[in-house]
């Protein structure tokens, strides 16, 4: 017969044992998950009458219990998040203390219940066992060496024999300090694996963008690499207007965040970044993304000094047609730049006018978003044209097919005009554009007077204030005729017949002047001579008697209207 002593050295024994056990298992593995696996296991093997349980750690970020292993449960337990306090488990956390409880009344009578959401999950994992319940159990906190508690490890007893005793306790909390120091140990592995881990894909996106860039691959691709990483919406804008978005952009939300993209002092663009119901950008993000800067602005860098030199033979090819110097290569050179030489040519003038003088990021990008549109909208309706920048003037040769009537190209010209003017006002409404056309050429010889002729009258639509969006030099006919006389005399004949109006507005603070140009604008319709100036048209004859005393002048004369007509178009009245 066995005395009480040789059972109870017996019963130390087999803790000891049991202890030295899940001592060796919890310390064979540094893997997080097998390490919580091993830990449930071999305590529920420790325990007799234990047959079931769940490991529970404490997550910071969401201040919850979660469940990390559990054995006899099913994957629905892997669901319940526990408040610190919430059912015994959560009360063991918070109070830093085991609790047994030793039969299912004590269990289902504990006085802090779970949420009813997580009840439900439990009753769910529990489902399997014919007693829908376990009928005993007991928690026990799993306390570091520094005394940080990270979690609780929670044992049942699913057979209705068998019980739990303080010893049980005792030795579960033992095995819980065991476990913890691994634990705490493991996690402190993890986390270097895991900063081993971030430092690799840290390098490899490197030379991931590195290739990239030198592939040529372009800005669109490296868009969609970081992507690939941060996993949030994202739009990299340029200063040369170009725009690259990735997947998921939200039509009306603001972004985020924004970086700008600098060499130095100079802009280059910017970095968009949209949360679109994502998370908060992660540390690690951070360093993709000022990496990423970097490359976007070698790439912009590369990108603009293509542009440069292709800038550079456009405008030299520009300043050879402007000169008359048209050498055997020059149409060569041309195709080469993409003007198609097979048809017909109509130059252009493109004056974009802008009354605020600010420079901001903002207005340099949409500058050269301008520059893109307008360039876009030429390459489609005009197939081989040839666009360059000079002097802040665009000037188009468009390639127009030798069927093509002028007053065809001219419409279609009219139709950019328009699209251009509302794509200006879109972003601004200050802006504005002017179209001057020159002559459809046939011969390349014809093309430096031509286009001169466009940029000409380009001038004097913004002289004159033209308020039409397109014209050409039909247009502005007298006036260049008069452009050829001298300052002395266009100002004499203006004296002569405009004068005495003058002298009279200026002293009575009238508008004669101004009326005579509505009139001579309007002869054939004094109605709508009347109608401009505001004015009733009673108004309009009493003022024109007052012209005609002051001029002592007849103003039903062909010829004195004539001259009249002339004098009002020099002064600009």
């Amino acid at each position: 017969m066995v005395s009480k002593s040789q059972q109870e050295h017996h019963l130390s024994s087999a803790r000891a044992e049991a202890v030295i056990n899940v001592a060796n298992a919890v310390n064979s593995t540094l893997e997080l998950d097998e390490l919580f696996e091993l830990t449930l296991s071999e305590s529920i093997r420790a325990i007799p009458d234990a047959d079931g349980g769940a490991l529970f750690l404490f997550d910071q970020a969401t201040r919850l219990l979660l469940c990390r292993a559990y054995v006899n449960f099913d994957e629905k337990v892997e669901q319940i998040r526990l408040l610190p306090g919430e059912s015994f488990t959560g009360d063991c956390f918070k109070m830093r203390k085991p609790i047994l409880l030793a039969d299912r009344t004590e269990i289902t009578g504990y006085p802090r219940q779970m949420r009813p959401e997580n009840k439900q999950l439990l009753n769910h994992s529990m489902a399997m066992h014919p007693s829908n319940n376990s009928y005993r159990a007991m928690s026990v906190p799993l306390i570091t060496a520094k005394g940080e508690c990270i979690g609780v490890m929670t044992l049942n007893g699913f057979a209705e024999k068998g019980t739990f005793t303080v010893a049980d306790v005792e030795l579960l909390e033992t095995i819980a300090g065991l476990a913890a120091t691994a634990l705490e140990r493991a996690t402190l592995y993890e986390d270097i694996k895991i900063k081993n881990n971030t430092f690799k894909t840290m390098l490899n996106y490197q030379q991931e963008q590195l290739v990239n860039m030198n592939s040529g691959l372009g800005l669109d691709v490296m868009l969609g690499q970081l992507f690939s990483v941060v996993r949030k919406p994202l739009s990299l804008l340029t200063v040369y207007g170009e725009v690259f978005n990735t997947a998921g952009i939200p039509e009306h939300d603001r972004p985020a965040n924004e970086y700008l993209i600098r060499d130095g002092r100079q802009l280059l663009g910017k970095l968009l970044i949209y949360a679109n119901g994502h998370p908060v950008p992660k540390q690690t993000d951070d360093y993709f993304i000022q990496q990423s800067l970097l490359y976007f602005a070698l790439e912009i860098n590369r990108q603009a000094a293509v542009r440069q030199v292709e800038q550079r033979y456009k405008t030299e090819l520009m300043d050879h047609l402007l000169n008359g110097m048209l050498s055997d290569g020059f149409l060569v050179r041309a195709e080469r730049l993409g003007l198609d030489t097979s048809g017909v040519f109509l130059p252009a003038a493109v004056g974009i006018a802008d009354d605020q003088a600010e420079r901001s990021i903002d207005q340099l990008i949409r500058q050269n978003e301008i520059a893109g549109f307008l360039e876009m909208e030429i390459s489609r309706t005009f197939p081989g044209s040839l666009m360059i920048v000079r002097d802040s003037i665009y000037l188009l040769i468009l390639a127009v097919s030798p069927e093509t009537h002028y007053k065809d190209s001219f419409r279609r010209l009219s139709v950019i005009s328009e699209a251009t003017c509302r794509f200006l006002h879109d972003h601004n409404p200050d802006l504005y554009a002017r179209f001057g056309i020159g002559k459809l050429v046939q011969r390349i010889e014809e093309l430096p007077d031509s286009l001169q002729n466009a940029m000409v009258t380009l001038k004097m639509m913004e002289d004159s204030k033209h308020g039409e969006r397109i014209a050409d030099s039909s247009h502005f006919l007298l006036e260049r005729l008069i452009d050829g006389s001298s300052v002395k005399e266009v100002e004499s004949f203006v004296t002569t017949f405009l004068g005495p109006l003058h002298t009279y507005d200026k002293e009575k603070g009238t508008e004669l002047a101004k009326t005579l140009k509505a009139y001579c604008r309007n002869l054939q319709r004094p109605g709508n001579a009347a109608k401009e100036l505001h004015i009733h048209p009673n108004t309009l004859q009493y003022r024109i008697k007052q012209i005609s005393r002051l001029l002592d002048s007849d103003l039903t004369d062909p010829e004195t209207l004539l001259n009249l007509q002339l004098a009002c178009r020099l002064a600009g009245v």
